[in-house]
């Protein structure tokens, strides 16, 4: 082949590239030489010192010119073989390619191409090997006429001979082979689009099996329902952000399972203390209801809180296990005094070694319970221990009689039990004080539990999950619960998100209070009275959503209670979001949320109310920025450098995250950030800001990395090596 006599990219001694058998040059080129405007045509490889049989000579001196002219350079091959492979697709060729790259020789751009070159070759590579795993349990259940195989070959079940084969053949432990033939018949056949995916190497392994574990409790078709909707984005997800949408998934497409699976394995709860090393213990409950568990995290960490603000010293995980144990022993917690401090003084003694009530100590020996020992619902007592009626079962925290709750009591049936409740410690709207033992400490803070709920599920008309904080994902009836108790406590915010069609948020608006009335709330004989008129007969699940929600609309939203009303006490919700959108927001008739029912409860109708307001701030602010020449009109911006609460929850809402594109972090608990520093004349507006947890807000600020948010809500962060990652708005829909 004639031509210049010039260096060009030398291949490793051996000779030809004979692997190439696919390798789209122009893809090639494009890869190495981005600038260049040659042409050249498909190609089988490279040989000996130039491009290879099927290259056009004109071609490959037309690229010899482009690198003459500047719009293109020659790279060594080693360098070169990072940004080839990245534009490959997983198969032999990018084997090839990576094994011609050398990491030493790359540059900081083509390091982080090799390194997900070689994720995307792992995840072939091990398709490839459970494929064949799959077609040998295939095999080996073909020939067992116990197990027999379908007109796919799929076995009917997993055969023990092939796990044995496998468990060999692998160096496998028989538990191990066992978990990976299953996990191989179910991508080839059950998953078959997950194992697509994994062959492609558009996700990996930990990533296929996360779907494959998430869907093995659905039928086939709800399986494959839940892999659709996950699919298209897992490879672009962590993998913690992919289990939570796979969760979310999962309960959209069966929320009826979804709620009896919650209900068995509650069933399965346990507490288990196990030694550790240093010889201390670990003691934990497990399959504890999600709600009470919840609560229960909540309240020790109010406490501990008061603790560390009364001067109790060491950090807040050792103030939280200390008043774990102290609310299990009903003893105050050892809390090791200052070592400037004056000694404590003892429990002073009575003639016979006791203790008197008022020195924090317990109960007399008899056994007896009075108001003075500080008896609490917590410590087990009821009015037939002598414990006063006003210290018994507050209507939030009881139980239907049906539940063992004595009627006197005055519990209001399942405003507090749901199904899969029962037999359960009740959950009260309020966290308490610490019990006797802890000096009655008041808890401290205000809120501890965020709830989003679809306006669909709080009314019982859809059955899509709601989400808590602490805990992510919920069931309807879960989240329907959490809000009847948010909705008994005035001082709870509410507030809605107007979602569009995609689910991004357009606009929040701030649910209106309602000025407390004047009386006593429902009397405990009147709730005692709707509970047996609600409870008989068999009801659907999504009536006892809707009725549950109204009811706790119509009697405690704006109402203090009795519990809301005794010192020291706090709120166990700060806050209930619930989400909207611009399409079930136009189908809503002025008088509520069917045609032909009747008008909504004055909590739902305030929750309508807002956010029809704030779906009017939405369009007249798209108008007005549609009409800017730059994209957005600053109606909403200001002159001072901290956002306003108005504008801090539109950003919170729209970004949902931390805008690092795999952090997970709440914006709620992130930085709110000037994309352009204030101080460089960057504005306080909706096109400016954005959520940042204080790691990756310091990130932003380092020399070599650089964000921009060319649309409001859009963030690109370019890395040192010259890399683009693209962030878009958080979606609100599962």
């Amino acid at each position: 082949m004639s031509g210049d006599d010039r260096d060009v990219p030398e291949l490793p001694a051996g000779g030809t590239l004979s692997w190439s058998w696919d390798l789209d040059l122009d893809a090639l080129l494009a890869a190495v030489a981005p600038d260049s405007q040659a042409t050249p045509a498909s190609g089988a490889g490279l040989v000996g010192q130039v491009p290879l049989d099927d290259l056009v000579e004109a071609e490959f001196a037309e690229y010899l010119e482009a690198v003459d002219a500047g719009r293109s350079s020659a790279i060594p091959l080693p360098a070169a073989a990072g940004m080839v492979a990245e534009s490959l697709p997983a198969s032999p060729d990018l084997a090839g390619w990576l094994g011609t790259a050398s990491p030493a020789s790359a540059d900081e751009r083509a390091l982080t191409g090799l390194a997900s070159s070689y994720r995307r070759l792992s995840s072939w590579a091990q398709a490839g090997e459970l494929a064949a795993v799959a077609h040998l349990a295939s095999r080996s259940a073909a020939a067992d006429g116990r197990i027999g195989v379908d007109d796919d070959g799929r076995p009917a079940s997993l055969p023990q001979e092939a796990c044995g084969q496998v468990s060999l053949a692998l160096t496998m432990s028989p538990g191990s082979a066992s978990w990976w033939a299953d996990l191989a018949v179910t991508l080839e056949w059950r998953l078959p689009a997950t194992g697509a995916a994994l062959r492609s190497g558009t996700i990996d392994l930990a990533r296929a099996r996360a779907i494959a574990e998430a869907t093995a409790v659905l039928d086939e078709g709800t399986a494959r329902a839940v892999e659709a909707r996950v699919l298209p984005r897992a490879g672009d997800q962590t993998l913690g952000r992919l289990r939570a949408a796979l969760r979310r998934a999962v309960i959209s497409e069966d929320p009826a399972g979804a709620d009896r699976r919650r209900e068995q394995a509650e069933q399965r709860a346990r507490v288990a203390l196990y030694p550790d090393a240093e010889g201390t213990a670990g003691l934990a409950g497990y399959s504890l209801p999600g709600i009470p568990a919840t609560a229960a995290m909540a309240r020790i960490t109010a406490l501990a809180e008061a603790r560390k603000a009364a001067g109790a010293a060491g950090g807040i995980d050792l103030l939280r296990s200390q008043v774990y144990l102290g609310l299990l022993l009903g003893t105050l917690p050892y809390i090791p005094p200052a070592p400037d401090s004056p000694p404590d003084d003892s429990c002073p003694s009575e003639p016979d070694g006791g203790c008197s009530p008022e020195d924090g100590c317990p109960p007399e020996p008899d056994g007896g319970c009075s108001p003075e020992d500080g008896c609490s619902p917590e410590d087990g007592c009821s009015p037939e221990d002598g414990c006063p009626p006003e210290d018994g079962c507050p209507p939030e925290d009881g139980c239907p009689p049906e539940d063992g709750c004595p009627s006197e009591d005055g519990c209001p049936s399942e405003d507090v039990c749901p199904p899969g409740l029962a037999g359960w410690p009740g959950v009260a709207a309020v966290v308490r004080p610490g019990p006797a033992a802890m000096g009655y400490l008041a808890p401290a803070g205000h809120g501890f539990l965020e709830l989003t709920v679809p306006w669909s599920t709080l009314t019982g008309s859809g059955s899509e999950p709601g989400s808590m904080s602490r805990l992510g994902a919920i069931t309807p009836v879960q989240a329907s619960y959490l809000a009847c108790l948010a909705a008994r406590d005035p001082e709870v915010d509410w507030r809605v998100i107007v979602a569009g069609t995609d689910g991004r948020a357009q606009a929040v608006g701030r649910v209106r209070r309602q000025p407390p009335r004047a009386g006593p709330r429902l009397s405990a004989s009147a709730s005692t009275s709707q509970c047996a008129d609600h409870c008989h007969g068999d009801y659907q699940r999504a009536n006892y959503q809707r009725a549950n929600y109204q009811r706790a609309g119509q009697q405690s939203v704006g109402q203090q209670s009795v519990d809301q009303q005794r010192a020291g006490q706090c709120s166990l919700v700060k806050r209930v979001t619930v989400m909207i959108t611009c399409d079930d927001l136009a189908a809503i008739p002025p008088t509520g949320h069917q045609a032909d029912g009747p008008s909504l409860p004055p909590g739902l109708a305030r929750v309508l109310a807002a956010a029809r307001r704030a779906a009017d701030r939405a369009v007249q602010k798209a108008a007005a920025d549609t009409a800017a020449t730059d994209g957005c009109a600053h109606t909403e911006a200001t002159d001072a450098y901290r956002p306003p609460p108005r504008l801090r929850e539109y950003i919170t809402a729209r970004d949902v995250t931390c805008r690092f594109p795999t952090c997970r972090r709440p914006a709620m608990r992130c930085d709110l950030d000037h994309t352009q520093p204030y101080d460089q004349g960057g504005r306080t507006c909706s096109c400016n800001l954005g959520a940042e947890c204080r790691l990756h807000h310091k990130l932003k600020q380092h020399a070599r990395w650089h964000l921009a948010q060319p649309a409001p809500g859009v963030f690109t962060w370019t890395t040192p090596a010259g890399r683009t990652y693209t962030t878009l708005p958080d979606s609100h829909v599962a």
